[in-house]
């Protein structure tokens, strides 16, 4: 089948769930999307999700790289200051956590990153393509040459 096919299917799932995406830069598809950047007078929180997509047509597969970055700064409750930085494989779709504001009231923040991956992932199994995730980059871009 050709890949034109699936990349026309996975765009128009991408563009229902409101992320946005590239062609051809690289890799069939790219996604690079700022989900959650909340800020308040003493801090902020930035979760950053890059994804490459490269459709196979000799190998019928789809490969799939994918990094979150969570960046955060600012001051905690006891006053003192905070600068983290989270940089991983999005092994764990699901992001769950508890934030404090400056009014001091907790607030539970969900992302299902996961939903991006299972629409690539269903998207190639329906037209009996493979899917796989891989950890490098470049595995997962055009190949030498192309």
């Amino acid at each position: 089948m050709d890949k034109r096919i699936l990349i026309s299917d996975i765009t128009a799932k991408l563009q229902q769930m409101g992320i946005a995406y590239t062609l051809g830069q690289g890799t069939d598809v790219a996604i690079a999307c700022e989900f959650l950047n909340t800020s308040w007078r003493t801090g902020k929180k930035k979760i950053n999700y890059t994804a490459s997509v490269y459709f196979d047509e000799s190998e019928n597969t789809v490969y799939m790289w994918e990094l979150t970055k969570e960046i955060g700064s600012g001051f905690s409750f006891g006053g003192d200051s905070e600068t983290s930085y989270l940089s991983s494989t999005t092994l764990f779709r699901k992001l769950k956590s508890i934030q404090y504001g400056p009014d001091g009231k907790a607030y539970e923040v969900s992302l299902d990153l996961g939903a991006i991956a299972k629409a690539f992932k269903e998207t190639a199994k329906a037209h009996g393509w493979k899917f796989k995730t891989v950890l490098k980059r470049d595995k997962a871009s055009y190949p030498p040459g192309v």
